[in-house]
């Protein structure tokens, strides 16, 4: 069965059986014959070869006496050879390492990855720093390698203390935003020269809070964003309050979002711990206005009355 790939197909190949007998085989150049070596060989009979290290096959790695003629030997194509001298120059390194000769031989066919050494990228694309070279007819071009370097940033709205004209790969500077802006996407105030320049980009930002959604409560004036310093009233619904006991207070947009956090809680209070005593219903929680009726086991311990009621306030029981 033989099968057409791109337009062509390796037919069969028919040798006599019954021919003249070949003598020795033609040699390959970088090749050798793994094949024991006879004197003469039958028609139908082959020698096999191998390429030697680094060298590339064309052709079939077989050749056959056919009636006292040997059918085509393969060639053995030259790998590319790399040196090392050109690498180090352009401050490259080879991906997976390789020997230490004075060359980096790659077979013909097959691809290497070549990497700029820490903190340099490609000069004909700053933003990587990794490059493949294929072996093939065509003589290899070896990619340059600049060093990774940032300018001074300019900051709307903050600033940074300027240490030097030209940063390179890995420096931090530490960003001051004026007061009212934050820096973008990064709360440790710290950015980096990288090979894609300053990251996070050192960009200072409006202090921005969100409409804030208060359940039991309204705010004034309510709008769509509010900035760093703006203040909201909030009212809680009457037997709602505050953490702090007060119907209406006053919450600020700051670098940290509103404080104090605007939220109404409704009145709730605790069952009381009460020794020597029942109360009436007994619940889990209790809402505002809700009364309890405590009786006490023995008169004495309320004067005049075995029995009272409690009453669930703002302030407590």
């Amino acid at each position: 069965v033989r099968k057409c790939v791109d337009g062509s197909m390796d037919l069969p190949l028919c040798i006599s059986e019954r021919g003249k007998n070949c003598s020795g085989p033609p040699r390959t150049e970088n090749g050798d014959i793994t094949t024991l070596s006879e004197k003469l060989y039958k028609s139908g009979s082959s020698v096999e070869f191998r390429c030697q290290k680094y060298y590339a096959m064309e052709g079939q790695n077989r050749s056959f006496c056919d009636n006292g003629t040997w059918t085509k030997v393969p060639i053995c194509l030259d790998p590319c050879m790399i040196p090392r001298t050109e690498l180090e120059s352009q401050k490259i390194d080879v991906k997976d390492g390789t020997n230490a000769s004075e060359y980096i031989f790659v077979q013909r066919g097959h691809s290497i990855e070549l990497t700029c050494r820490i903190g340099y990228a490609l000069e004909a694309d700053s933003s990587q720093s990794a490059s493949k070279i294929h072996c093939d007819e065509t003589p290899s071009v070896i990619p340059k390698c600049k060093e990774i370097t940032c300018n001074p940033p300019r900051i709307s709205n903050g600033s940074f203390r300027a240490q030097r004209t030209i940063y390179h790969d890995g420096d931090l500077i530490r960003i001051h935003c004026d007061s009212g802006f934050i820096l973008e996407s990064n709360e440790e105030k710290v950015v980096e020269c990288t090979i894609n320049g300053w990251s996070p980009s050192p960009k200072c930002v409006q202090i921005q809070c969100p409409t804030p959604e208060v359940r039991n409560g309204r705010i004034e004036p309510r709008q769509s964003q509010y900035v760093y310093n703006n203040e909201i009233e909030i009212t809680c619904r009457k037997y709602v309050i505050f953490v702090v006991r007060q119907r209406k207070y006053i919450s600020k947009c700051t670098a940290n979002g509103w404080d104090p956090t605007p939220d109404c809680h409704e009145i709730q209070c605790l069952p009381p711990e009460v020794r020597n005593g029942l109360i009436q219903p007994s619940q889990s929680l209790y809402m505002y206005n809700d009364e309890i009726e405590i009786t006490c086991y023995r008169v004495p311990f309320f004067i005049r009355n075995k029995k009272m009621v409690s009453k669930c306030t703002a302030n407590g029981w």
